[in-house]
């Protein structure tokens, strides 16, 4: 097999539980039947604090984090629905709170790691600071409560939508997955693209259907030139593989 195709064809799908406590300060619990008593509980024990009056639900993931560091909570669910919970997990801790508190030490000083850890409140001209340097100070904010499945903020919907993108983005990068269904030789419409990410990618039905309209808009985008140079580049693979 040749480096190409190598490239195109191996590595999926990831398997982010492994590598990602490598990289990341973050560990990883998958129990049955998940739920927000069950992360209260586990809160409550933690920090001695009474349990948050959360209404109880079911999760397929959840982040706690502190200081720093991260507790990824995952659903016993099959495969595939863990596969994309711990990836959109993982954008929650890296982009919306590992990236911000490290931002916030490099711009305000180690004196503001009271403040993101809730020790304290932040003083005005912390406040200020914050303001013109463009940190969000204070406490990891609680973005669990839901309504009916619908998050209750504007800002809470917006870490949702980018943490799925970052998450399909990490497990089902566009281009490798428009090559994977021309080598596939099924078409490129929405059913083969959403096979390719059920069967190559690893992802759930429901989450391939979700992120197949991207993959057809991209190569709607791109047509003809990039699928051509994809399909030349498949049929190039796929001879150098029978020499």
């Amino acid at each position: 097999m040749t480096a190409g195709a190598d490239l195109v064809g191996s590595g999926f799908p990831r398997d982010l539980a492994e590598s990602a406590p490598l990289t990341l300060p973050v560990s990883i619990v998958i129990r049955a039947n998940l739920t927000t008593a069950d992360i209260a509980e586990t809160l409550a024990v933690a920090t001695g604090r009474a349990p948050a009056p959360l209404r109880n639900r079911r999760l397929r993931g959840c982040l706690v984090a502190h200081r720093g560091c991260g507790m990824i909570f995952l659903d016993e669910d099959d495969a595939a629905l863990v596969r994309f919970a711990l990836a959109h997990e993982l954008a929650h801790f890296a982009g919306h709170y590992l990236t911000r508190r490290e931002l916030a030490i490099a711009r305000l000083g180690p004196g503001i790691v009271d403040v993101l850890d809730g020790v304290r409140a932040p003083m005005a001209q912390e406040r200020l600071a914050g303001i013109l340097t463009g940190c969000p100070l204070g406490a990891f904010t609680d973005v669990m409560e839901r309504d009916d499945g619908v998050p209750l903020t504007a800002a809470a919907e917006i870490m949702e939508y980018e943490a799925d993108e970052a998450a399909f983005l990490a497990l089902a990068p566009i281009g490798i997955v428009i090559a994977r269904t021309i080598e596939r030789g099924n078409g490129v419409g929405r059913q083969a693209v959403t096979m390719t990410l059920i069967e190559a990618f690893g992802l759930s039905a429901s989450d391939a259907d979700r992120h197949a309209p991207r993959i057809v808009n991209a190569i709607g985008r791109s047509w003809p030139s990039l699928v051509e140079q994809l399909r030349k580049a498949a049929s190039e693979m796929e001879r150098e593989r029978h020499m």
